[in-house]
């Protein structure tokens, strides 16, 4: 039997960022990273790295570095580099000021081709990048279904807490990015062509994700978004009622360095017109917190 759980903390939207780079990509120290981070009042993270950049060869690692001066050699690649990786972020978690989770941001193309589960298998999260899939099709309503059903099946085998980083902001960025190749100014972006979900698809993902451990996120770039009447206008239109469905989201700066992260933090100023309250974007800590605390509560006879 194990004893009852302590009442688990709550985090206002500004405190939590759950998607923060800290790993090959990282300028500065973890350290000061991480103070960087409470200074700026986070108090709670989850720190991560793209796991498909330790699968580059030596020349392919050293062409990457060549062309990325603020970056050191900090991990060797492979299963090597895995382990030391997550060594720091074990240190990271002793840290009184904040309370970190790991984790690992993967390609969603590896859900279509296979994933190194044993990797996976190490972290308390894994988030899955949506692509903006430039030159291809903006991801859309169908294609986050797709990538929701197949985080279910993938839970059957690895049946931890996942999270599909930023679908809305890398719509946007797909679509304004083939304006501005096309010479179009983004005003010429309607609102029906910023809309992410089609009649009928938003109740779809909501039922499919109904009493699962998976999350979608609210990107820091969401402010932009929103200062944009017609693509403001679509997000209320996607986001708002997917929170009125009980779809349960995530905030972050997805910060990779201490450029990123001067840029001003302010979740509440977008999320509450979009329904994305305090007490919805806890749901993810308090499953990792509970998680955490019944790992470690003593078990009585």
């Amino acid at each position: 039997m194990v004893s009852a759980l302590p009442a688990l903390a709550q985090y206002q939207l500004r405190e939590m960022d759950l998607h923060l780079h800290a790993g090959l990509e990282l300028e500065t120290s973890l350290d000061r990273w991480l103070d960087l981070a409470a200074a700026d009042g986070r108090r709670v993270v989850v720190l991560l790295d793209h796991l498909e950049l330790y699968r580059k060869s030596p020349e392919e690692y050293r062409d990457w570095l060549l062309q990325r001066p603020a970056f050191v050699t900090r991990y060797p690649m492979g299963p090597a580099g895995h382990q030391a990786l997550l060594r720091d972020f074990a240190k990271a978690k002793e840290r009184r000021d904040l309370t970190v989770f790991t984790a690992w941001e993967v390609s969603e193309d590896e859900l279509d081709t296979g994933t190194q589960m044993d990797a996976l298998a190490l972290v308390d999260l894994v988030g899955w990048h949506i692509s903006p899939r430039n030159g291809k099709e903006a991801p859309n309503g169908r294609h986050l279904i797709r990538r929701a059903r197949q985080l279910r099946d993938l839970q059957q085998q690895l049946p931890v807490p996942m999270i599909l980083f930023h679908p809305f902001t890398m719509r946007v960025e797909n679509l304004e990015r083939t304006a501005q190749r096309e010479g179009r100014p983004i005003s010429s972006i309607t609102t029906a062509q910023y809309r992410f979900f089609q009649p009928g698809e938003q109740r779809e993902l909501a039922e499919l994700l109904r009493g699962r451990s998976i999350y979608v996120e609210i990107a820091r770039e969401s402010a932009h978004c929103m200062e944009n009447p017609a693509c403001r206008e679509a997000m209320l239109a996607d986001v708002k009622t997917l929170a009125e469905m009980g779809v349960r989201f995530t905030v972050s700066t997805d910060a990779h360095g201490p450029r990123h992260a001067q840029l001003p933090f302010r979740p509440e100023s977008y999320c509450a017109p979009l329904g994305v309250t305090p007490s919805n974007a806890n749901a993810l800590v308090q499953e990792l917190l509970a998680r955490r605390t019944r790992s470690t509560a003593p078990r009585s006879k």
